[in-house]
């Protein structure tokens, strides 16, 4: 057989893979896709949203929760598809379609194109299906992985303009949620490990550049680096305990000592040499960056609005803290790791004589495991534990082995470099967990976590394939039976089956909820409208899904009351209610983060709205 068809037969073989992981991959999120809600979170997105469409600019005239790129986008689904929450997820799902083929890009590069299949499918059930309301962390994790993706790219061609498509990937992701800047920052580390490998390579057979170090520029990069550590150490000082030390501080402060430990024992030149090559790593990169963030901030300059930007951006944030925080797994929870240890020492074990009999045992140990997940809470939890405490041992395995020159790296010249990408990329995005580290954060950076251990998998030791394939098998089983059927409240902590759904049967809806919710949305809707003039109503606290629901617009600023300010506010928001003409509001009795209003306000209210009606958790008063 000629070369040539053997190598059309290689490329039908990953292409075919490709196709059936897409239309699988596409099917099954498809079938999620209109499938349960956080009604506040769909809310502050669509009226958001909605009041971009009205003539109102996020950050200056109301309360934008994110940096507002993920506004324009949603306003856009609105005009093109439709005012439902449905066309918001549409247009997430058209960029997960994306997404998949990226995974499986980068997936090809760590493993042969049948385990990138594997590892493509185990990517996808840990993440969107799970909860596919369309938030910018998904968002995130999307570009983050396009930026990857284009960075492998460049490390295969040494092309800028893939550089530049990294960045613009990067500053998409911070015009989404601000969070995205955990990938520039992630990439901007690869970079320095890169220009410093490049340093190296370019002049390895220069007796000088083995003998003689670049003082300067080694002492700026290591005070670079030791700042970027301290920078961690400050994001995370609000809620900081030794189990966020270790998920969120550690991993990046392990790939900062790689870095300044490379400086030091391995020279790469003088240091006017080396602040040229790092300078032409990272200008195509910032320059990409640069495009999307400059052609934001349009708007807000026209508007004289780019102190508000900024504050809303990165001031009012900081009110999340103490409200909306929620703590990491205690490092106990780590030890969950030792059994999927000894797993993989079985599989060295036996790694030239696993026999069927071993492979039978091992399938029905897995089996009988997963059935009893359905049942045993403690079994269930494991699993959680166990891949959450992955990432940050994945990370420090990966600063392990880049740490000195393995044999596994003369089989492929770019292996260390995707190595570093991922561990980078991981190490900083693990962040988005934080401070509200519930277990459906997890699943915003599982796939990098899947594809970090995937880059790993060269590096082990020889063992049986049947393990690794077991274990690959066993979690996409669990995701689908035990995570993406589960109740979005009690993931990670006991398997609830999802609630019966009906359609949510408001206009503006298109969603399938709990029947229950359904129910109380349709009546709280109807009863408000009924009795709302002028346009307006107000909505308190944390439900702004009743203003996009019903169609009524918000008289004040705010979307979560916990972010408005508590001086003068009986008299700010009784001014608004006052102005608008306002007739009917609605009291969320449950808000899940804002405290209850004060008993002069709540007198107030009763006093001018004196009708009411009970609907579930909420109230609606009229005059």
């Amino acid at each position: 057989m000629t070369s040539a068809v053997i190598t059309t037969r290689r490329h039908l073989d990953w292409r075919l893979l490709l196709t059936a992981v897409f239309a699988a991959s596409a099917v099954y999120v498809a079938w999620h896709l209109d499938r349960g809600w956080v009604a506040h979170d769909e809310g502050t997105l669509a009226q958001s949203a909605e009041r971009l469409l009205l003539g109102e600019l996020p950050h200056r005239d109301f309360d934008e929760l994110y940096t507002g790129g993920l506004t324009w986008l949603n306003a856009a689904a609105f005009r093109v598809l439709g005012t439902t929450l449905f066309s918001m997820r549409l247009v997430l799902y058209a960029v997960f379609l994306c997404w998949i083929p990226a995974v499986f890009y980068i997936a090809t590069r760590l493993v042969r194109p049948v385990v990138a299949a594997g590892v493509t499918l185990l990517c996808v059930v840990w993440s969107l299906p799970n909860y596919p309301a369309p938030l910018p962390s998904w968002y995130n994790l999307f570009l983050t992985v396009f930026g990857t993706a284009a960075l492998f790219r460049w490390l295969e061609t040494r092309h800028v303009r893939w550089l530049v498509l990294a960045g613009i990937a990067g500053g998409l992701s911070v015009l989404v949620k601000i969070v995205g800047l955990y990938f520039v920052a992630a990439a901007l580390l690869f970079l320095v490990f890169q220009a410093h490998e490049q340093s190296r390579n370019n002049e390895i057979t220069s007796v000088s550049v083995t003998t003689h170090r670049g003082w300067v520029y080694a002492s700026f990069a290591t005070i670079c680096l030791l700042a970027f550590t301290v920078a961690l150490a400050i994001v995370v000082r609000p809620q900081l305990h030794a189990p966020e030390a270790v998920q969120f501080i550690l991993p990046g402060a392990a790939v900062a000592w790689l870095l300044i430990r490379n400086e030091w024992t391995q020279p790469a030149g003088g240091s006017a040499a080396r602040f040229v090559s790092l300078a032409r790593l990272l200008a195509p990169f910032l320059l990409g960056f640069a495009l999307p963030v400059a052609i934001f901030l349009i708007p807000f300059a026209r508007a004289d609005a780019l102190g508000a930007l900024g504050n809303g951006v990165f001031l009012l944030p900081q009110k999340r803290f103490g409200v909306a925080g929620y703590r990491m797994l205690t490092l106990w929870t780590m030890l969950a790791l030792v059994p999927v240890g000894l797993l993989f020492a079985y599989g060295r074990k036996f790694a030239d004589r696993m026999s069927r009999r071993h492979l039978l045992v091992l399938g029905v140990v897995l089996a009988l495991y997963l059935l009893a997940t359905a049942w045993l809470a403690l079994g269930y939890r494991f699993v959680w534990y166990a891949a959450r405490a992955a990432l940050p041992v994945l990370v420090l395995l990966g600063i392990a082995v880049l740490a000195r020159d393995r044999g596994a790296d003369e089989e492929s010249r770019l292996a260390r470099s995707r190595l570093m990408l991922l561990a980078s990329v991981t190490a900083l995005f693990t962040l988005v967990q934080f401070p509200f580290s519930v277990p459906i954060y997890f699943c915003y950076v599982a796939p990098l976590v899947v594809l970090l251990a995937a880059s790993l998998y060269r590096y082990a030791r020889p063992m049986a394939p049947a393990v690794p394939a077991a274990v690959m098998v066993f979690l996409i089983a669990f995701a689908v039976l035990r995570v993406n059927t589960s109740m979005l409240f009690g993931m990670g902590v006991v398997y609830r089956p999802y609630a019966p759904t009906g359609s949510l049967g408001l206009p503006r809806g298109g969603l399938d909820v709990p029947v229950g919710e359904a129910k109380m949305y349709r009546d709280a809707v109807v009863v408000l409208t009924q009795h709302a003039r002028g346009g307006y109503t107000w909505a308190a606290s944390d439900c702004p899904e009743i203003y996009f629901l019903s169609g009524l617009r918000n008289p004040t600023r705010v979307l979560f009351d916990f972010f408005d300010d508590e001086a003068g506010r009986t008299a700010r928001i009784l001014s608004a209610l006052e102005r608008k003409g306002v007739t009917a509001i609605a009291l969320n009795g449950t808000p899940q983060f804002s405290p209850w209003f004060s008993a002069d306000l709540i007198a107030e209210l009763e006093r001018r709205y004196p009708h009411a009606e009970n609907l579930g958790k909420f109230q609606v008063r009229w005059q």
